[in-house]
């Protein structure tokens, strides 16, 4: 993996543990792969989330409804 990885630990329901652990078996992978790539989804998410909500805040150049509909519909 090349990366220095850090312990933790997490607590599954005895469903939850078994699932992931088929899970793992069909994909011929790990179960700790399977929640790191899972994790990091979550991690992805949240900073494509934060990145958009950036995004929204900067109304330069932006018009109101009623502004468009006035400047370019002529209502």
């Amino acid at each position: 993996m090349g990366t220095a990885l850090k312990r933790t630990t997490i607590f599954l329901t005895q469903e939850q543990h078994e699932r992931l652990r088929r899970l793992a078996f069909e994909q011929r992978t790990s179960m700790a792969k399977l929640l790191r790539d899972a994790a990091l989804e979550i991690l992805e998410d949240e900073e494509d989330i934060r990145e958009g909500l950036k995004v929204l805040e900067d109304r330069r150049g932006t018009l109101d409804w009623e502004t468009f509909k006035r400047e370019h519909l002529g209502l």
